[in-house]
């Protein structure tokens, strides 16, 4: 009897380890953080997509110069994101998130011009805030070191990102 209470004890330990160990079976971080490390690299791709896509279609300069630092910024970012995701043993996709393909549909479709640029910025408006929110609770809360350093160190050229669009929005 203690025994089989002792082995369904064991089973039901080893179901859990399984359950928070990583979906990648060389990853060596848990489940919350290789998740953050997927979302940032997709994130990171449709945002450098996206900027090409202002560098290209801008009308404004102020607008065109914001695109080209967010091309430039964000492709660093992926750099050093993919550097990272490499260490932990994480794969991490090189196709773009659906719902970043279809805002880049959306965005060509727009007109050249003050439309483009409204639109544009609007769509790096609300993807930095969402960026923001997904690193700073990587920040506060990955259980690992080298993520947790990682994204607190990206917060705040993000949220400068943030802040130069805000500004461009208004003018």
């Amino acid at each position: 009897m203690k025994s089989s209470l002792v082995t369904a004890l064991f089973a039901g330990l080893s179901m859990l380890a399984i359950t928070v160990q990583a979906a990648d079976p060389k990853s060596t971080l848990n489940s919350a953080d290789e998740k953050f490390v997927k979302a940032a690299s997709q994130h990171g791709m449709g945002e450098v997509q996206i900027a090409a896509l202002g560098v290209k279609k801008g009308a404004r300069a102020d607008v065109k110069a914001l695109a080209e630092k967010m091309v430039l910024a964000h492709t660093t970012l992926n750099t050093e994101l993919t550097g990272l995701a490499k260490a932990k043993g994480v794969e991490i996709s090189t196709v773009t998130d659906p719902a970043d393909t279809e805002t880049l549909k959306e965005l060509e479709n727009t007109n050249t011009g003050d439309a483009f640029d409204k639109a544009f910025l609007n769509q790096l408006e609300s993807g930095h805030k969402e960026a923001i929110d997904l690193f700073d609770n990587a920040a506060e809360e990955s259980k690992d070191a080298e993520v947790k350093a990682w994204a607190g160190k990206a917060l705040p050229e993000l949220r400068n990102h943030l802040d130069a669009v805000q500004t461009a929005l208004k003018k």
